[in-house]
């Protein structure tokens, strides 16, 4: 489960936001991917979080309204260990898009590792009513969920 929960972070910026914005596929679909983005993209593809985090941290400044620069500020936290800046940067993507798929998925990842499934289930039920039939971060969520089921 690691291995595509971060080609899917880094891949398409680890979400897709409820504006339609993202494309199905593995690239993210704006009409400028800011520098800092796609910095921050190399680094965590090569797992280097703290790093990526600077690159997000500056994207924050230029963009505070930046739902999918919270959620990867939040994924790349919660790699480092940082669950409570994690929750706080999902969160902050949440209130700037309630809808975001990223989000949705990632913050209930987190969940996991807490040891919360409620939550966890929680989020996967609001994924399930704002994503498609064929919907990746819908998918990944149940998975971890069945996974963690299993372990625990």
């Amino acid at each position: 489960i690691l291995m595509p929960m971060m080609a899917h972070a880094a891949g398409d910026y680890g979400g897709s936001s409820s504006s339609g914005s993202s494309s199905g596929g593995s690239g993210y679909a704006v009409d400028a991917i800011s520098k800092e983005m796609r910095k921050a993209q190399t680094l965590i593809n090569k797992q280097d979080y703290a790093g990526a985090l600077t690159f997000l941290e500056a994207e924050i400044r230029k963009s505070p309204d930046s739902a999918d620069a919270w959620n990867l500020t939040g994924y790349a936290s919660r790699k480092l260990g940082d669950y409570a800046a994690s929750e706080k940067a999902y969160d902050k993507a949440l209130a700037i898009d309630p809808n975001h798929k990223g989000a949705l998925e990632y913050k209930g990842e987190l969940y996991l590792t807490l040891g919360n499934l409620a939550g966890a289930e929680a989020l996967l039920a609001r994924l399930s009513k704002g994503c498609s039939f064929n919907c990746k971060e819908k998918k990944q969520l149940a998975a971890a969920i069945e996974a963690f089921k299993k372990a625990n």
